[in-house]
C-alpha cells in the first residue's frame, strides 16, 4: 500500500514538473512591433528540441530515401508540369531571374492555377534603355479558357510559353507579343535558353539550414496549436514542392526590329502543391544575386505566423560549377528593411555558411510593381539591384512582399470573364458564413 503511495507521488509530481515545463515553454517571447518574436528565456533550450526533431524528421523523410528521391524518375516527375487537384489552392508556380555584368536583367513567372487560369509577369531591365514589363501589369492575370472548363497542362498562354526540352537541365521560355516601356507598346518576340549548371538543385524542405529552421521555431511561443502543427508536419512537406537550380539563361530577344542577344547567370524556379495562400503571409523579403566571378546567392526572410515562422531566414550560396551551401546565419531582420511598407534603397547585411562569411551591400537601380493573388492579397516591389559581395560585384533582383488590404480594382476585375466572377462572388459568401466578418476574406484563385 505505502508503494502504491509513493508510485502516485512520483507520478503526481512528474506529471506538475511536464505541465510546468509545457507552460514555460509556452510563454510568449517579447515581440518587435508586434510581430517578430525576439529569443525568449528558454530559447536555447526550444533550439536544441527543434534541431534534433529537425534532423530526425530530414533523415527519416529524405536521407533514408535518397536513393528513390534523387532518381532520373523521380526527378523528372517534379520537374514537368504537375496535373493540378480539386484542391482550389492547388497550384504549379515555374520562376527565372537572371543578370549580367552588363546589367541586364530578366524576371519571368508563371504560376498555373484552376480552370486555366495563368498568373504571368515578366520584366526586363536594360541599362540603356530602361525597363519593359508585360503589358497586364501590375495585375498578372490571364485567362487560357474560355468558360473556365479546361484545365490547363502546360505553362502556357499570355503570348508565353515556357516548357522543359531536357528535364532538371534545359527549359526553353518563349514570349511573343508586347511589353511596356512607359505608357508605349513595343512589338516583342523573345526565345531563351535556361541550361542548369549541375545535375543538382536546392531543395527548399531538404537542403535548407536546420540551425536556421530550428532558430525560427525557438523564438515562437510552443502552445496548444503549435503542438497540433507538429502532428500534421508530413502532410504539410506532402502538399509542397520548391526547389530551384542555377545556371544559364542564353538566347535572343527581338524588341521592335532591334534584335538583341542576351548572356545571363540565372536560376530557375519550380514550386507546386496546395499550401501557397498569400492571406497569410505577412511579409518576405528575397534577394537573388548573380556575381562577376560566376557564383551567385539567394538570401531570404520570410514572416508567415499562421505557420509559426515569423521571421524564417532561408538561403544559400552556389559555385560556378552549381554546388549548393546552405545559409547557416544572416543578420538580415525584416524589422530593419522597409516594415512600414515602403522598401529601402540600400541594404547591408552578413551571411554565413559552414564555411564564409559574406557581406553584402545592395543598390536598387530601378523598381516596378505588381499584385499577386486573385484578389490582389499582397503587393510585390521587384528591385533591379546592382551588388558588392565580399569585394566581387555583381547584378540582381530584390523581392519585397506586403499584405495588401486593397483588392482588386473594379476597372480591371470587370474585364473577367463571367465565370470567373461567379467564383468569385461564390467563394466571399463561403467566406463570409465561415467567417462572419466581412474584412477577413480572401479569394483563393
Amino acid at each position: 500500500m505505502v508503494f502504491l503511495v509513493l508510485l502516485a507521488l512520483i507520478f503526481g509530481i512528474l506529471l506538475t514538473v511536464v505541465i510546468v515545463i509545457l507552460k514555460l515553454l509556452g510563454l510568449k517571447p517579447p515581440l518587435i512591433f508586434g510581430k517578430y518574436p525576439l529569443k525568449g528565456i528558454f530559447y536555447r533550450v526550444k533550439f536544441w528540441i527543434a534541431l534534433l526533431v529537425l534532423r530526425r524528421l530530414r533523415y527519416r523523410i529524405y536521407r533514408r530515401n535518397e536513393e528513390l528521391l534523387g532518381s532520373e524518375e523521380h526527378l523528372s516527375k517534379i520537374d514537368r508540369p504537375q496535373e493540378l487537384s480539386n484542391d482550389p489552392k492547388s497550384y504549379d508556380v515555374v520562376s527565372f531571374m537572371a543578370a549580367n555584368r552588363e546589367g541586364q536583367k530578366l524576371m519571368v513567372t508563371l504560376e498555373r492555377r484552376r480552370r486555366g487560369v495563368l498568373k504571368a509577369a515578366l520584366y526586363l531591365w536594360l541599362p540603356k534603355e530602361g525597363l519593359f514589363s508585360s503589358p497586364n501589369l501590375p495585375d498578372m492575370i490571364y485567362f487560357t479558357s474560355e468558360d473556365g472548363g479546361e484545365e490547363s497542362s502546360e505553362f502556357r498562354g499570355g503570348g508565353f510559353h515556357v516548357y522543359a526540352e531536357e528535364s532538371m537541365k534545359v527549359w526553353r521560355i518563349k514570349y511573343k507579343g508586347v511589353l511596356k516601356k512607359g505608357s508605349e507598346e513595343i512589338p516583342v518576340d523573345l526565345d531563351l535558353r535556361f541550361e542548369s549548371s549541375s545535375s543538382e538543385h536546392f531543395d527548399y524542405s531538404r537542403d535548407l539550414s536546420s540551425s536556421l529552421i530550428a532558430d525560427s521555431i525557438a523564438r515562437e511561443a510552443w502552445n496548444e496549436k503549435f503542438y497540433s502543427l507538429l502532428q500534421s508536419v508530413n502532410h504539410i512537406v506532402d502538399r509542397r514542392t520548391h526547389y530551384e537550380q542555377n545556371g544559364e539563361l542564353a538566347g535572343r530577344i527581338l524588341l521592335h526590329t532591334e534584335k538583341k542577344m542576351l548572356k545571363m547567370l540565372g536560376f530557375r524556379d519550380h514550386s507546386f502543391g496546395t499550401e501557397r495562400c498569400l492571406s497569410s503571409i505577412n511579409r518576405y523579403v528575397y534577394f537573388a544575386l548573380f556575381l562577376d566571378d560566376g557564383s551567385s546567392m539567394v538570401v531570404g526572410n520570410l514572416s508567415q505566423p499562421s505557420f509559426f515562422l515569423s521571421s524564417l531566414k532561408v538561403g544559400y550560396v552556389c559555385s560556378p560549377e552549381g554546388r549548393y551551401q546552405p545559409l547557416t546565419g544572416s543578420n538580415f531582420e525584416l524589422y530593419s528593411y522597409g516594415e512600414k511598407g515602403i522598401p529601402p534603397q540600400h541594404q547591408n547585411f552578413i551571411v554565413h555558411t559552414a564555411e564564409k562569411e559574406y557581406l553584402v551591400q545592395i543598390q536598387v537601380e530601378e523598381s516596378a510593381v505588381r499584385y499577386v493573388g486573385g484578389d490582389w492579397e499582397s503587393k510585390v516591389f521587384n528591385q533591379f539591384v546592382a551588388c558588392t559581395v565580399n569585394g566581387v560585384s555583381g547584378q540582381g533582383h530584390a523581392e519585397f512582399l506586403y499584405r495588401h488590404k486593397g483588392g482588386r480594382p473594379v476597372d480591371i476585375s470587370s474585364g473577367d470573364p463571367s465565370w470567373y466572377q461567379n467564383i468569385k462572388r461564390f467563394e466571399r459568401s463561403l467566406t463570409l458564413l465561415e467567417d462572419g466578418d466581412e474584412g477577413d476574406g480572401d479569394f483563393i484563385f
